[in-house]
């Protein structure tokens, strides 16, 4: 295997998703046509059509994200009438705060999830608690979109995100732009045929856990697992006198068993990860 440059791009960047929550009693074939009534009903006030949405009674919900994040500090509890559902932050996580945020606009009709900094883990928390309440949870809202279907009269639906966070949650279908926008990614040989960049879950990695590659001379996201990482943050001069041999990485393929590795150099810390490929 060619020794790897170490020219890893990192640049940390606060990580936000929104989804968008109904309890309807039908929808049309598409998420975007859904959105597109729901704000022909509410700008046209169109009442009589908007019956179909059932309003939630959103204590419940916040009442188990109070126990679900109990470790959280709670910024804002439910009132009867207020716009701001919840507001939840874990202010010590490392690498910058997480929010959750939630807003019930509209009379009640539609519930808006705002994630910031969260994990996958987190996420599929809240996503879990919200399927309990609403039966239409999409990521795929554009106001600007439905209102212009509004005004030409035509609901067909748009072409599609780059991805949906939904379907990536829900269904595992991760793709190269949810990572981009998600994960901590290392690059090498930038700017060449042959880059490589490589994607690490933003928190809590170990052995065994999954991470990708993708191949931009094939064009190919490739899923890896992590069979060894050294963080820098356990032993700062272990680490740093490990990065003075230059082909560290290639010697712990051999030694890990590992198809390829990478120096993954973050604001809040830095690892040496060493990755097996995955047939699928």
């Amino acid at each position: 295997m060619a020794k790897k440059k170490m020219n890893p791009d990192n640049a940390a960047q606060k990580i936000a998703n929104e989804i968008y929550c109904w309890k309807i009693d039908e929808a049309f074939e598409s998420d975007q046509e859904t959105i597109a009534f729901f704000w022909l009903c509410i700008y046209e006030n169109y009442l009589d059509k908007a019956a179909k949405y059932d309003k939630v009674d959103v204590r419940a919900l916040n009442d188990e994200l109070v126990s679900a994040f109990s470790t959280w500090e709670i910024e804002a509890n439910w009132e009867e009438n207020n716009f701001v559902t919840g507001r939840f932050a874990d202010r010590e996580a490392p690498g910058g705060e997480k929010v959750l945020r939630l807003y019930n606009g509209y009379m009640g009709w539609m519930l808006i999830v705002e994630f910031e900094n969260m994990d996958d883990s987190e996420k599929e928390t809240v996503v879990a608690l919200l399927q309990k309440y609403y039966n239409h949870i999409s990521s795929d809202f554009d106001e600007k979109k439905a209102l212009k279907k509004r005004n030409e009269a035509a609901l067909e639906p748009d072409p599609e995100p780059k991805y949906d966070i939904m379907d990536v949650l829900i269904n595992g279908n991760v793709c190269r732009e949810y990572l981009e926008d998600c994960w901590d990614k290392s690059s090498y040989d930038e700017g060449e045929d042959c880059q490589i960049d490589y994607f690490l879950k933003k928190d809590d990695n170990a052995a065994g856990d999954t991470a990708y590659a993708y191949y931009h001379e094939d064009d190919e996201l490739r899923k890896l697992e992590i069979v060894h990482i050294i963080a820098r943050s356990a032993d700062p001069d272990a680490y740093d006198k490990m990065l003075e041999d230059d082909d560290v990485l290639i010697n712990g393929e051999e030694e890990y068993g590992a198809d390829c590795s990478a120096e993954f150099i973050l604001l809040c810390d830095s690892f040496l990860v060493w990755f097996k490929e995955v047939e699928e």
